[in-house]
């Protein structure tokens, strides 16, 4: 699909390799820093609960930003509604004084719009792009009593028993929900969803045997890959994941059966250039700390380093993409 291939191009430009890393490090520490006029307590807010993969990836670059930026950086947690509710807050409520930031996922800015009557906010008019966080690929997992080593076992167990199979998802409207659904319907088979208010719990259940499917961030998936808990089927890229190199790509199967996570920064709207600049700068020096670069891998994620017109661009790809697949589902949310 040309859309998805285009919004590959853009994450594997935007993705960071450690030769690029080495690079920006040496600029960085050769540049002169600039005085920072952002306040010396920042919180980033994350809309999503914690132990998942943003809540993962927005805790990384606090620990490392605080040092950065020589200010006290927590996260705090306001999730609901598939990040709405947190999104909606920093876009009413938060001061737009550099003291709040949101650090959230693509889905929230490009499926949200299409799922929900009312998300309560604009994710155009309401924030400011400011930089990327981190690229995370997702994997399909299973227990080890259930009998599906791959896609085409997944297939076949469903047209068996239609019905029975059934997948949870981190919620509605979530990539791991949608292409779970874009694979019922270009496959014609029948799995029964199972939403949950995260990932985490979504994990949980299927490990206790409530669910035979999830579709997982890889960062969240590895404790439980690592310790056998949970095995992996595919994972939902168009290239192998460097934490899980063995596991097949999903598309080889299902083709289309594409996507992946990213996490970004941004500014309420209205908050000065300036900051906005001094705070993508911050991001970038995390990104060249290589206790960062290693964070990120051992979780399976690459770091991302994306500026506010890069963003601007996959978000307005990624609408084109799951705009229709929303529509055409039946799928809304009032």
């Amino acid at each position: 699909m040309p859309i998805i291939s285009t919004t590959r191009r853009l994450l594997l430009t935007l993705a960071l390799g450690s030769v690029a890393c080495a690079a920006f490090a040496q600029h960085a520490r050769a540049a002169a820093p600039a005085a920072s006029t952002l306040p010396g307590a920042i919180t980033l807010v994350v809309p999503q609960a914690p132990g998942g993969s943003n809540d993962t990836m927005a805790r990384a670059l606090a620990a490392r930003l605080s040092k950065v930026v020589d200010s006290s950086v927590i996260v705090h947690n306001r999730p609901g509604a598939n990040g709405n509710l947190g999104s909606a807050w920093v876009a009413e409520s938060a001061p737009k004084d550099g003291s709040v930031w949101l650090v959230t996922v693509n889905s929230t800015m490009t499926i949200n719009p299409f799922l929900y009557d009312k998300t309560g906010f604009d994710p155009v008019a309401d924030f400011s792009p400011v930089a990327g966080v981190a690229v995370v690929p997702h994997v399909l997992l299973t227990r080890p009593d259930v009998p599906a080593g791959s896609m085409a076992d997944v297939l076949e167990l469903a047209r068996k028993e239609p019905g029975k199979y059934t997948f949870g998802s981190s919620g509605n409207g979530t990539f791991s929900h949608l292409l779970m659904e874009q694979m019922k319907h270009s496959q014609s088979v029948d799995l029964t969803h199972v939403p949950y208010k995260g990932v985490a719990p979504a994990l949980t259940d299927l490990i206790g045997g409530q669910l035979h499917y999830v579709i997982s961030t890889v960062p969240a998936a590895m404790p439980f890959i690592t310790s056998g808990q949970l095995k992996p089927i595919s994972v939902t890229s168009l290239a192998p994941s460097k934490a899980l190199p063995d596991v097949p790509l999903a598309d080889d199967t299902v083709p289309g059966m594409v996507g992946e996570l990213w996490v970004a920064l941004y500014a309420p709207r209205g908050t000065p250039d300036e900051l906005i600049s001094q705070m993508h700068e911050a991001v970038q020096k995390v990104h060249a700390m290589p206790d960062m670069q290693t964070t990120l891998e051992a979780q399976g994620a690459m770091p991302m380093l994306a500026g506010p017109d890069e963003i601007n661009s996959l978000t307005t790809t990624e609408m084109e993409r799951w705009g229709p697949i929303v529509k055409s589902s039946g799928m809304r949310i009032d």
